[in-house]
């Protein structure tokens, strides 16, 4: 057992919590005001079973070490090295760190070497299509890693298996050791003295998912660290200024366009770690995230998590449909600068996509707005500037600024669950039932990760890589170790859901038709009614015929869904 899963499985999450939270005891857990939300109402719980925490007021959950980390402000490492000196566990010193980075500097020039090897050239041809050369490859440390699954394995076993699955290189499967990174171009992550902890790979042949980081491990916390902080922490320090933005090649492409400031958090949501370490080196950051629905709900995200750790946020306005990287592609470096040195004010970048986003001409457009402008209003402590905000929303809104003040502070609400989560849906207590071990057999052999959401699905799919005879799944904890902050979040709010079906099979069977059943109908459905319109125009008379009598057969079936349904809920 790991030094890590040793304080995981010793750590005692209720109390540590407790003292904290005042916790009183809730069915098998315990429940509190949240300590990091306003919570009027107790929506905080924790798990000694799970060993996992999680409020549904603010969203905020996961296990005992990232509790640690969220109230104290802490490091992984710090958090770590407090409940290890408290629970007697002995961690390995400096020795097995620097151990650890070698193992790890092995692993980087093995991809360096199988990317200028023959087999390397998918790798190079992808990298050279993104405008990255032999000159990049050799400053951020790229690579490839080859398709047999074994070939990292065999290169570096002299390490021993434990040193390279404590790294997360190898994973153990059904049959084995074997690579965690198969046929993906590397990109090594290095921490601000630019060491080596950890590698993030993309996929070459459509694998999912796109990007596989390392997972944690004594070298690395997922939603700590920011890539290519390394060279740019200098930058940062001259200008005082950030560049943010979501994924590696753009990183690269705006290192190598001259804007030495840019960052990414990895692929994941950014995080009050990350945010924290930006201000170290920065007083503002320009949030440059792709120009489409996905990227605007990060910069959403991003504004508020910003803002709280003392920084100045503005907006580079993309145009639409484009990334940083793609933005340097297809419309040169001069494109942008430009928008680099356009970014603007966080509240004039709300200010712009409210009346693109909601119909102001009615009043639940009106409502929706100042909803979106409540998620942030707590983390503008300026009060000239919450005068300012206000005003220039009266005027957009076309309300009286006292009716969006008492909206944005909080005294009335013009949705009753705006402070609270999602509520759960059919595909949440499917979700529930498989993470609980309570999916039956004929019911798990149906379902695969694609089956979820993709905001479940990285969760799903480790479950199912970790499960072991493909029955019975990991522990909630070990799985949450796996995971990254925001997805320890996810899994945290679905296995701590207090709730009692006064009929288990009754609900499971209910969730599982809205989640299962009826959507691969309508997919077969619409399907046919494609496959009947090319067969009309083709003047396929029996294929027509026979595409018919299908269509209408899947059309009672789903008559028969749908009235099973009412009947269950009735």
């Amino acid at each position: 057992m790991s030094e890590l899963d040793e304080i995981r499985e010793k750590v005692d999450i209720v109390e540590l919590i407790s003292r904290y939270v005042a916790l009183k005891p809730s069915g098998k857990g315990y429940k509190g005001r949240c300590p990091f939300h306003p919570d009027d109402t107790p929506s905080f719980h924790v798990s000694p079973e799970k060993k996992l925490w999680h409020c549904f007021g603010c969203g905020a959950g996961g296990d005992a070490i990232g509790f640690l980390m969220r109230i104290e402000r802490l490091s992984f490492r710090e958090a770590l090295e407090r409940l290890a000196a408290e629970l007697g566990v002995e961690l390995k010193r400096s020795g097995e760190r620097e151990k650890l980075l070698k193992i790890n500097a092995a692993a980087e020039r093995f991809f360096q070497d199988s990317l200028h090897s023959p087999g390397g050239k998918p790798a190079r041809d992808y990298l050279l299509s993104r405008g990255m050369g032999p000159e990049v490859w050799e400053r951020y440390g790229l690579g490839y890693a080859p398709p047999s699954g074994t070939s990292l394995l065999s290169a570096l076993s002299r390490w021993g298996i434990s040193n390279l699955e404590k790294l997360g290189l190898i994973v153990k499967g059904e049959r084995g050791y074997r690579d965690r990174f198969v046929d993906r171009v590397i990109f090594p992550i290095r921490d601000e003295l630019g060491r080596t902890v950890a590698f993030a790979g993309r996929s070459l042949s459509g694998a999912e998912p796109k990007y596989l980081n390392s997972p944690n491990t004594p070298l690395f916390e997922k939603g700590t660290l920011l890539y290519g902080l390394d060279i740019a922490k200098e930058a940062i320090k001259s200008s005082g200024r950030a560049v943010l933005v979501e994924g590696y090649t753009d990183v690269i492409s705006l290192q190598q366009a001259g804007i030495l400031e840019a960052v990414c958090s990895m692929g994941t949501a950014l995080t009050e770690s990350q945010a924290r370490r930006l201000s170290r080196y920065a007083r503002e950051v320009v949030l440059a995230y792709d120009a489409d629905a996905a990227g605007e709900t990060s910069t959403l995200r991003g504004i508020g998590i910003l803002l709280d750790a003392g920084l100045e946020v503005r907006v580079a306005p993309l145009p639409e449909g484009e990334d940083p990287d793609s933005l340097v592609r297809e419309r040169g470096i001069g494109a942008l600068h430009a928008a680099i040195a356009g970014a603007v004010d966080f509240q004039e970048f709300l200010l712009s996509i409210i009346p693109v986003r909601f119909d102001l001409s009615s009043l639940k457009g009106k409502g929706d707005a100042l909803e979106l402008v409540r998620s942030l209003w707590e983390h503008v402590k300026n009060p000239l500037l919450r005068r300012e905000w206000v005003q220039k929303l009266s005027l957009l809104l076309r309300l009286p600024e006292e009716e969006v003040w008492k909206v944005l502070g909080g005294r009335i609400s013009w949705k009753e669950t705006a402070d609270e989560e999602e509520p759960f849906g059919a595909e949440e207590v499917v979700l529930k039932f498989l993470l609980s071990g309570k999916l039956p057999e004929e019911k798990l052999v149906r379902l695969a990760p694609e089956d979820f959401s993709v905001e479940y699905r990285p969760i799903v799919k480790l479950w199912f890589e970790r499960c072991v005879d493909g029955k019975a799944g990991p522990e909630p904890h070990v799985l949450a170790a796996e995971l990254e902050p925001e997805l320890q979040a996810r899994l945290s709010r679905i296995l701590l859901w207090d709730v009692n079906f006064s009929d288990e099979e009754r609900a499971l069977e209910e969730a599982w038709r809205k989640f299962h059943v009826l959507p691969k109908l309508e997919q077969r459905i619409e399907s046919l009614r494609e496959e009947l319109t090319r067969a009309e125009k083709r003047g396929e008379r029996e294929v027509l015929e026979k595409l018919q009598r299908e269509y209408v057969e899947l059309c009672r079936s789903r008559a028969r869904v749908l009235k099973g349904e009412y009947e269950k809920q009735g």
